[in-house]
């Protein structure tokens, strides 16, 4: 796979960043800590789900969501450690996943990311922190007696996607390349890619097993089943988008011939993010 891929993009895609921070009201936003196994906890609040290693060495997170949350993720992570926060993990670039890097960081936390994170950050005119290292194929945390596996995966939701693994704990962390909230979202834009994330579903299924956990970016937590389903699921729409590029529709037209009807009332989210619409544009464009 090519994990030195630059892509540029409009500088509208900013509207995804800070603006957006600044018109939602956080003042309600509840922070809820949910154990997953051993030492691993996420916390779910507004943005992408954080994950959470504690013990004895300190805190280990997995993204921050949005900067006005900061205050409220530090006083969730005390009630379950009182250890300093070490680490912050950044599964990709979006502001729901972080958007407390600089509030973290000033606090001395090292944010950790893949290289198209920070690279796509700065292209795409975000204005969040972006990681402070950087990775190009994969890094390792031994932490509190866990081994945390963090690696590149195909283009999938964006060019910078990565999971952790926490080897000892049978836990993924899969950011948004897989959510259980409705269909995946491709952020062309930034690199993602539709038969990209078809790649990056067959390989949580092959380092996964049937009591392997895992934590979506956004919903709850999953087995290899749901996963593989998931998969099974994009691999029809595939077929069929396929079937409906050789027969000469547009994409207009493959957008309204019904391609994904039967999973739409369980998947589709009826907005811009996890749409059907916005899943057959990104098949469309990986296939024609």
């Amino acid at each position: 796979m090519n994990h030195k891929r630059r892509l540029t993009y409009i500088p509208v895609l900013a509207l995804l960043s800070l603006p957006l921070a600044q018109a939602q009201d956080f003042d309600d936003v509840e922070m809820i800590v949910h154990p997953v196994r051993g030492s691993v906890s996420y916390i779910q609040g507004r943005g992408g789900n954080i994950g959470l290693l504690t013990g004895a060495d300190g805190v280990l997170l997995i993204d921050d969501q949005y900067a006005p949350l900061t205050d409220k993720i530090s006083a969730a992570i005390r009630t379950v450690s009182d250890e300093p926060i070490r680490f912050i993990i950044n599964t990709h670039m979006h502001p729901d996943h972080t958007g407390g890097n600089e509030n973290f960081g000033k606090m001395g936390v090292m944010i950790v990311g893949h290289d198209n994170v920070r690279t796509q950050m700065a292209a795409a005119g975000y204005a969040e922190e972006p990681p402070f290292v950087t990775f190009s194929e994969d890094v390792t945390f031994h932490i509190n007696d866990e081994t945390v596996h963090v690696f590149k995966v195909a283009d999938a939701h964006t060019n910078g996607d990565s999971y952790i693994k926490f080897e000892s704990a049978n836990v993924i962390h899969t950011g948004d390349v897989y959510r259980t909230t409705s269909y995946p979202y491709i952020d062309q834009a930034n690199g993602g890619s539709f038969l990209g994330t078809i790649r990056a579903y067959d390989l949580l299924i092959d380092i996964s097993d049937a009591e392997t956990k895992i934590l979506p970016g956004h919903g709850v937590v999953s087995n290899v089943a749901d996963v593989r389903a998931f998969r099974d699921m994009l691999l029809v729409i595939r077929d069929r988008v396929g079937k409906a590029i050789k027969g000469g529709l547009t994409l207009e037209q493959a957008q309204s011939a019904g391609l994904t009807a039967e999973y739409d009332e369980r998947w589709d989210s009826g907005s811009r993010i996890g749409s059907s619409r916005e899943l057959l544009s990104a098949a469309y464009a990986d296939m024609q």
